[in-house]
């Protein structure tokens, strides 16, 4: 590639690495209020406790939004080093490297900082890949619902070099090296890129449709291609509905998911669909006591009671102290009219979490009239009113 060529791409890739970092995700389907799930030390080894100190302190700088501390904790030469690894071939020139390496660092900064303004985090855990690296995982969530992340460190220094929303394909650092690879392989059709990029940029929503679904086949099943389209799309106010469904269409064609198809499949009542996005997710989201819960409420509005009523309790498993994981499975119980299964979880939220279980906040349950004409329920609130 000449030096020219590279030029523009780095130009291009800088540009739009601001939004490589929004992140979107599933809408909440329960209104009740929760609480903070108390953490415990992942174990009691010296590295896995300082890994705890180091994503702790990263939790409170996130939420405390402290511009200064995030910035020392992400290693633009870790960057640097990690480009020329994915892509040795883009990435030769050092003084290129060392300036989208100084330009990532400064927008993964500011992409958490947006980020802390609208959500809240929460530190899950995290694990040794390799000898080297260290995927850290948390959750961020606000009263619209929840999403994850990974961060990756350098298992030497605890320092940042990489951040992946996981709703997306792609890391921050291996999208830019696939999207500046994107121009390299199709470099006789680099003005048919630069075109439908440019048209995304300007939010030419009905330009942007019209580009997509003329380009060749081989082009629009490029994943980064359509990674990047996601995450631009994605902090949008839904302005064009014709693009998201072409964007979809692509996905499933793919064989592709992302947690921000879910509440589109939802509003289509594609449950199927929704719990595919939610599968789609990496393991450490799925095992989440909020992933859990959603799953429960997913396979109860599709009618399929017994994986949602599993979920429903392996998510109380996960976060026994977390009032909510209880109040989405006396949904499911509702819905699937396990009554007595009812009885039970509002006894505990009386008992466990002091909540007034009236017929008032009964009744705003899905299917609840059902449920208060049962014997099961008239026995309760006898057996109650003698107590």
């Amino acid at each position: 590639m000449s030096k020219g060529c590279f030029s523009w791409i780095h130009i291009v890739v800088v540009a739009f690495i601001c939004i490589l970092n929004g992140c979107a995700g599933t809408s909440s389907q329960e209104a009740a209020p929760s609480v903070n799930t108390p953490k415990s030390l992942e174990a009691t080894e010296p590295d896995t406790l300082t890994r705890f100190g180091f994503n702790q302190g990263l939790e409170n700088d996130l939420n405390d939004k402290n511009l200064s501390r995030l910035q020392s904790k992400i290693d633009v030469l870790l960057i640097a080093q990690q480009l020329r690894t994915i892509q040795p071939q883009q990435f030769l020139n050092p003084l290129i490297t060392a300036k989208t390496a100084a330009d990532i660092k400064q927008q993964l900064v500011s992409g958490m900082l947006e980020l802390s303004n609208v959500f809240t985090w929460h530190y899950l855990h995290s694990e040794l890949i390799g000898s080297d690296k260290i995927a850290a995982y948390y959750r961020i969530d606000n009263d619209e619902g929840y999403s994850y992340i990974t961060f990756w460190l350098s298992a030497d220094s605890y320092k940042i070099y990489d951040f992946h929303p996981v709703s997306f394909h792609f890391s921050t650092l291996n999208f830019v090296g696939e999207f500046t690879q994107l121009f390299t392989k199709y470099s006789d059709r680099q003005a048919q890129l630069a075109e439908l990029i440019l048209a995304s940029q300007k939010n030419e929503w009905d330009t942007v449709t019209a580009l997509y679904q003329e380009l060749d086949a081989d082009i629009k099943a490029e994943p980064v291609l359509n990674d990047f389209l996601l995450r631009k799309y994605s902090q949008m106010q839904n302005d064009s509905p014709e693009f998201m469904a072409a964007l979809i269409r692509s996905y499933e064609q793919q064989n592709l998911s992302s947690l921000l198809f879910e509440s589109y499949y939802i509003q289509q009542d594609n449950f199927t669909q929704a719990i595919k996005m939610v599968e789609g997710l990496p393991e450490f989201a799925r095992k989440d006591s909020k992933m859990l819960s959603e799953m429960a409420i997913l396979y109860a509005y599709n009618q399929d009671f017994e994986p949602a009523v599993l979920h429903g309790r392996r998510a109380i498993f996960a976060a026994p102290n977390d009032n909510e994981a209880y109040f989405v499975l006396l949904q499911v119980s509702l819905l699937a009219k396990d009554y007595d299964l009812s009885i039970e979880l509002i006894e505990v939220l009386i008992s466990k979490f002091d909540f007034i279980m009236g017929q008032d906040v009964i009744a705003e349950f899905d299917d609840s009239a059902n449920f208060m004409r049962s014997d099961q329920y008239q026995q309760w609130l006898k057996t109650r009113s003698l107590s």
